[in-house]
């Protein structure tokens, strides 16, 4: 099973309130949407270059048997394999023994339940142990059922026999070539009601912390339509896994420049077992030529069996196919990685870059904006060299030459706590000098409730919160917003997957961090009219830096969008702790001012006998007015339009600041 983005639409401009979304839900397996689950690094995981090939990967690519494809497909399209029926599990135990005929042992099947029952048929998970990296993964796998009980059922040649005869095939030829990094086998079930076999997989992989640095899953590799004549293979990928298709296509196309590898031209594949962890963030590709699906003459058909007029007409492309995985397994298997998660974090007077050491590097070059600013030995570097409100974009490279991932951030002075803005005086929503925006100036969004439309594939859109330390100093902080609509989508109304929980492959998440390495998810926005979320904020108090985001993203998503979704009152509240403060502390701890709401006057009184500086913002962070040398007393706001604001007492070790209603 897999489908593809096609004509997609001209998308106009978001209109309404705060960062207007639109989402479509899926329905699959047991993901309960409340389960937040940060996988830190996964998406931000960068690989080697491949210029050359390798004459030992190529010795095993040559290894690929034509017949041993041929075999393993024949035998399984013997079996109409629902993976509700004894033929799944029959065909699920042969696997089992072709894997140990090669010699493997630590093998299990791992369970799932459909219909509150668990399946006979489970998911075969093989585990090749890397010898020095043996806690970093990348998985090859397939799915082994095919059909569903109500769609019309066939023998599965293509769909997918054949790819989990790559999956045999790899299995078989790496048994017993060295690897510094484990490779994980997993013939899936399930895939034919909508993946609900390597879903709960995929979030186990996540709960586990288990590091995959990359999926390859192959998914109907064994036709093509007679006619063509330019043999390719395609593959599709959402979002955050560009990086790992780049690696794969630079690399398929140097071991086998006869047959091109490519992109699907007409959007991602987001019917297939690589989704569910693109939805927890791996790095996963769809390997399979969908790029002509629509001529497939025998998807999901009884004609589906090997032959020049079946499913699988091409072995030899087939065997490409496997080859491609191979050399792309084998290659990372072994490599020597990037630099991995660099990460650039605003400070008072300057940008700190950091990115984890790779162990064998003894020197790192440093590009801000593709320009190299310097070499150090060290995994950080502090660059002063940044003016306010410039963007910068930051990544490393070492002898290896091949970039880190980047990290682009907007140096601007820490925002004065506590925050609010409820964006009602501005028509785009986020477009305020606090916070900064990702990807809006290429990607859009529909603006009106009514209209059928998608999003594009593999579309991604941040709107992130300009920074602020969380002071030792801090009693209380916590973050609280409102959104409204309800998010419908492409498979929210499916009585026959009724059963089925939803989850979405478009996301809106809202997140947090002190590092930009880890991003950790508070909100999952989905689903109701209306909602206030608020959340604490104290575990990351003593944060030097602290951010938070909205990220709205999707992989391959269509679908008839039937709400409009927004955000709104956005606040951070924030209480500073003034206990044990003698009053010789250097502190202003007290901090207060009447009447509150005002009109002409305000007094204001603290505990500092010096005096200090007062300053009046607006609630998007602009100063209104300031005075340096200001003592208690009374200070004159009658000129301030009706609105709230912001008053801040500081001296050079404290500053302290509350909310102020003019009317």
């Amino acid at each position: 099973m897999k489908f593809f983005l096609h004509d997609i639409i001209t998308l106009s401009h978001l209109h309404i309130l705060l960062f207007s979304f639109l989402l479509f839900s899926f329905l699959l397996s047991p993901l309960s949407a409340q389960q937040l689950i940060n996988n830190k690094g996964n998406r931000n995981q960068s690989y080697p270059v491949v210029t050359k090939t390798n004459p030992e990967i190529v010795n095993l690519m040559n290894q690929v048997s034509e017949s041993n494809i041929e075999n393993t497909i024949r035998y399984m399209q013997q079996y109409f394999r629902v993976a509700t029926s004894p033929a799944a599990f029959i065909v699920q135990n042969w696997l089992v023994d072709k894997f140990e005929s090669y010699g493997y042992e630590d093998i299990e099947i791992h369970y799932f339940n459909y219909n509150s029952q668990q399946l006979d048929a489970g998911n075969i998970v093989v585990v090749k142990k890397g010898s020095e990296l043996p806690n970093e993964y990348i998985l090859v796998t397939s799915h082994y059922d095919h059909s569903t009980a109500d769609n019309p059922v066939g023998p599965g040649a293509d769909d997918n026999a054949s790819g989990t005869s790559g999956v045999l095939e790899c299995a078989r030829i790496l048994k017993n070539y060295p690897t510094k990094r484990s490779i994980m086998f997993v013939p899936f079930s399930g895939e034919e009601f909508w993946m609900i076999g390597s879903m709960p997989f995929a979030q186990k992989c996540a709960i586990e912390n288990m590091n995959i640095i990359a999926h390859f899953n192959m998914d109907m590799i064994g036709w093509f339509p007679p006619d063509n004549p330019n043999t390719i293979m395609a593959s599709g990928y959402s979002y955050i896994s560009k990086p790992l298709f780049d690696f794969y296509e630079q690399t398929a196309n140097t071991y086998i420049p006869s047959v091109k590898t490519i992109r699907l031209s007409e959007g991602d594949s987001y019917g297939g077992d690589h989704m569910p962890f693109n939805v927890y963030e791996y790095p996963s590709l769809y390997i399979g030529d969908t790029e002509y699906h629509y001529l497939h003459p025998c998807y999901h058909k009884m004609c589906d069996t090997i032959g020049p007029n079946g499913g699988v007409n091409r072995l030899d492309l087939a065997v490409n196919f496997v080859q491609a995985v191979l050399s792309a397994t084998t290659e990372l298997a072994n490599a020597s990685l990037p630099p991995q998660n660099l990460s650039a974090c605003s400070g008072e007077d300057n940008i700190k870059v950091s990115w984890d050491s790779s162990g064998d590097s003894n020197i790192y070059k440093v590009f801000r904006n593709n320009s190299m600013i310097t070499e150090t030995k060290e995994n950080s570097y502090v660059d002063y060299d940044v003016e306010e409100g410039k963007k910068y974009e930051y990544y490393v490279t070492d002898f290896r030459a091949a970039p880190s991932n980047k990290d682009m951030v907007t140096f601007v002075k820490p925002l004065i706590l506590p925050y609010s803005n409820n964006f009602i005086n501005n028509k785009y929503g986020f477009e305020h000098s606090d916070w900064v925006l990702r990807n809006f100036e290429e990607q859009t969004f529909l603006s009106n409730t009514s209209g059928n439309g998608t999003f594009p594939d593999n579309y991604l859109s941040i709107a992130e919160l300009d920074w602020f330390p969380i002071p030792m100093k801090t009693k209380d902080i916590s973050v609280r917003f409102k959104w409204n609509g309800i998010l419908n989508g492409i498979w929210y109304n499916q009585s026959n997957w009724s059963h089925l929980q939803s989850w979405n492959n478009t996301n809106l998440f809202f997140e947090v961090t002190n590092d930009r390495k880890t991003w950790h998810k508070l909100a999952y926005i989905t689903g109701v009219d209306s909602k206030e979320e608020s959340f604490s904020l104290n575990k990351f108090i003593n944060s030097d830096f602290f951010q938070a985001r909205f990220r709205l993203e999707s992989s391959g998503a269509q679908g008839d969008y039937k709400k409009l979704c927004f955000v709104t009152d956005f606040e951070i509240l924030f209480e500073a702790d003034t206990t044990n403060i003698s009053s010789n502390y250097p502190y202003i701890s007290t901090f207060q001012f009447w009447p509150n709401p005002t009109s002409s006057f305000i007094n204001i009184i603290t505990n500092y006998q010096e005096p200090y500086h007062i300053a009046v913002y607006d609630m998007q962070g602009k100063i209104i007015f300031a005075q340096e040398g200001f003592s208690d007393g009374e200070l004159n706001v009658s000129r301030l339009h009706r609105g709230n604001y912001l008053i801040v007492a500081s001296t050079k070790q404290h500053r302290v600041a509350k909310k102020l209603v003019v009317l």
